[in-house]
């Protein structure tokens, strides 16, 4: 009776490191995407919050080289994104856009609107007791009359702000825990299956580096190949996304959507490497009665 011959099936192997690297893309791929829409979500709370403006209103008569001093002032002003000085005559000239041209004849052609300098703030600066004592400060002056501020607008922002932090936070660390068990019992049942072969290897007295080493280059390529790949599709769905909304400018967060890729890439290599070295760590100190189960 001829012996049987074990034989080298190439399509086994191939099928068995093709769903370990499909594994790793995929999750790669989800990390890499909540990334992205964190860091989109984080601007547009920013855009958000720098459209919040104020408007300083100054006293009748004002000069306006005074004027135009205070607005210079408020520039200068750490926590504020930009200034727009209005003069009475430009005031009248755009509420005559919105009312009509003739709504000032009812006061005898008379002027009623009083200069104003409209100010946006910095994102974060959208502290509401930091906010209270700016405006106080202002409203001291002698030129101003008084300040416009929606406070309660302020407040709602932010409470909404972070509340969806909050959220995003905690889903981003179980998504986080969710791709390393992933990854981790990808790579584990990948290197479970191969523990007869490293036994065998131990019994002839290969060394433990001489073991490793091949486990730990095929952990660097998967972890490279996987991280590739995610990126690939990062990089399709941001294009798709470009082309179908005009809003959606690529070019103004290039250099944040090749940190993000960097971090997908490094992040796979990491994690298949260090777990790859853990799970063949572990198969060769697997006790006998634990080798065939």
């Amino acid at each position: 009776m001829a012996k049987r011959q074990l034989r080298f099936n190439p399509i086994s192997l191939w099928s068995a490191n093709f769903s370990t690297v499909l594994s790793i893309s995929l999750v790669l791929f989800m990390l890499g995407f909540m990334l992205l829409f964190i860091f989109h979500a984080f601007t547009a709370s920013n855009n958000l919050k720098e459209n919040v403006s104020f408007t300083v209103y100054l006293v009748d008569g004002v000069a306006e080289d005074d004027a135009k001093g205070l607005e210079k002032n408020l520039k200068a002003y750490k926590y504020v994104k930009s200034t727009e000085y209005l003069s009475p005559d430009k005031a009248a000239q755009m509420m005559s856009e919105v009312m009509g041209e003739k709504h000032l004849e009812v006061l005898g052609d008379v002027n009623p609107y009083a200069a104003s300098i409209n100010v946006n703030l910095k994102a974060e600066s959208l502290n509401s007791k930091d906010i209270r004592r700016f405006i106080t400060s202002l409203e001291a002056k002698d030129i101003v009359d008084h300040v416009d501020y929606r406070q309660d607008l302020v407040e709602d922002i932010n409470t909404a702000v972070y509340n969806v932090s909050a959220f995003v936070l905690a889903f981003i660390i179980c998504l986080l825990v969710i791709a390393v068990t992933l990854i981790n019992h990808t790579i584990r049942l990948s290197i479970y299956s191969k523990r007869f072969l490293i036994r065998s290897m131990q019994l002839v007295g290969a060394k433990a580096s001489f073991i490793q080493k091949p486990f730990l280059l095929k952990g660097f390529l998967f972890g490279l190949i996987g991280g590739v790949v995610a990126d690939i599709l990062l990089v399709g769905i941001l294009f798709w996304i470009g082309s179908s909304f005009e809003l959606f400018v690529l070019q103004d967060y290039y250099q944040i959507y090749g940190i993000i890729l960097g971090i997908v890439l490094v992040f796979g290599i990491i994690l298949s490497f260090t777990f790859t070295f853990w799970s063949v760590f572990s198969s060769m100190h697997l006790r006998n009665d634990k080798l065939y189960r």
